[in-house]
């Protein structure tokens, strides 16, 4: 008799094991803030214990997906050797994530497709124009879909 894995499953332990990578990453850290690293192991392991032990009305893909969302936020948000290794470590392990860089999704499609989107570009933009990661004419156009998912988002 074969046992079936379910796609939340199997998805939910892609992501453990991408908790997995992270623990190690940060375990092996001499870059880490250290008042951070106990606040952001019990981050990840929290996060892994919800996946695989989710309540059975959150036992949905939809549910997963929001716990992806919220692990990967610092991975995809940060730089720094702690951070390359870690992604480095998840391409190796073919679990099928990659970073993304939510500004230069956003300047592609033209458009804030969500509030975590917006709510990472309103955090950066200065930052990344005054290090120069965005011309002047980029930040114009962030400017300018930030005011437009205002506008969707306020009903006007």
């Amino acid at each position: 008799m074969t046992s079936r894995v379910s796609k939340y499953e199997e998805q939910a332990d892609k992501l453990a094991k991408a908790v997995d990578i992270a623990e190690q990453t940060i375990k092996e850290s001499t870059n880490f803030n250290a008042d951070l690293v106990k606040p952001m192991l019990d981050f990840v392991k929290q996060i892994k214990h919800n996946a695989l032990n989710p309540e059975p009305k959150f036992k949905k893909i939809v549910s997963l997906k929001y716990l992806e969302s919220d692990f990967f936020t610092f991975w995809n948000e940060s730089n720094g050797p702690d951070v390359d290794k870690f992604w480095k470590r998840v391409f190796e392990s073919k679990l099928g994530y990659v970073k993304k860089d939510a500004i230069q999704d956003v300047l592609r499609r033209k458009k804030i497709k969500n509030i975590h989107e917006f709510d990472f570009i309103t955090d950066n933009i200065v930052v990344y124009a005054q290090t120069g990661q965005l011309s002047q004419e980029q930040v114009i156009d962030l400017n300018k879909y930030i005011g437009e998912f205002e506008k969707r988002k306020s009903g006007k």
